[in-house]
């Protein structure tokens, strides 16, 4: 009875292992194109697992599929993060992990927030940079409080704002 259950747990993990296998495909089986931005894998492709030969193939088709400008640009991150330590690329990693826990509306705030910098002059990041890094922690949340409180305020839809101008007896010319 034993042996019956060990055979069929050692069959059914056979099938999954020759499933995935298949699903992950052999040097060989890639494109020239595909080879070629793989080349240096060529000689271990056969070692790796089928999930990392999956997913390199996905990022060779992303790749393809890129602008030269894009791919400057990815060439331009990847040697930032090599310059990069293991305590740095951890705390990268991590800086990530949080931003994908935040909600969507968030996410895309930080987004705006980014492209809005990168489109500054070098000279103004810098200073804005400078100003950060001169902060404490504590002036540093302050700030990013004060800053969600706008945000929300300019959100806010106008009759309510309008609303409340009038209760406050500010409403068209702060008369009652």
């Amino acid at each position: 009875m034993m042996s019956k259950r060990w055979f069929n747990a050692l069959a059914a993990a056979l099938l999954l292992a020759v499933t995935a296998a298949q699903a992950a495909p052999a040097w060989n089986e890639l494109s020239a194109d595909e080879q070629k931005v793989l080349a240096p894998y060529a000689s271990r492709w056969d070692g790796l697992d089928a999930e990392q030969r999956s997913r390199l193939q996905k990022g060779a088709q992303r790749w393809q599929a890129m602008t030269p400008t894009q791919r400057a640009q990815v060439q331009q991150r990847f040697e930032q993060w090599r310059r990069l330590t293991p305590q740095q690329q951890a705390q990268v990693r991590e800086r990530y992990e949080q931003f994908r826990q935040l909600p969507a509306q968030q996410q895309e705030r930080i987004r705006q927030r980014q492209q809005w910098f990168r489109e500054l002059p070098p000279e103004r990041q810098q200073e804005l940079r400078q100003r950060w890094e001169a902060m404490t922690p504590e002036q540093r949340q302050e700030l990013q409080q004060r800053r969600e409180e706008t945000l929300q305020e300019r959100q806010r839809p106008l009759r309510s704002r309008m609303e409340q101008r009038r209760d406050f007896g500010g409403g068209m010319g702060g008369r009652r």
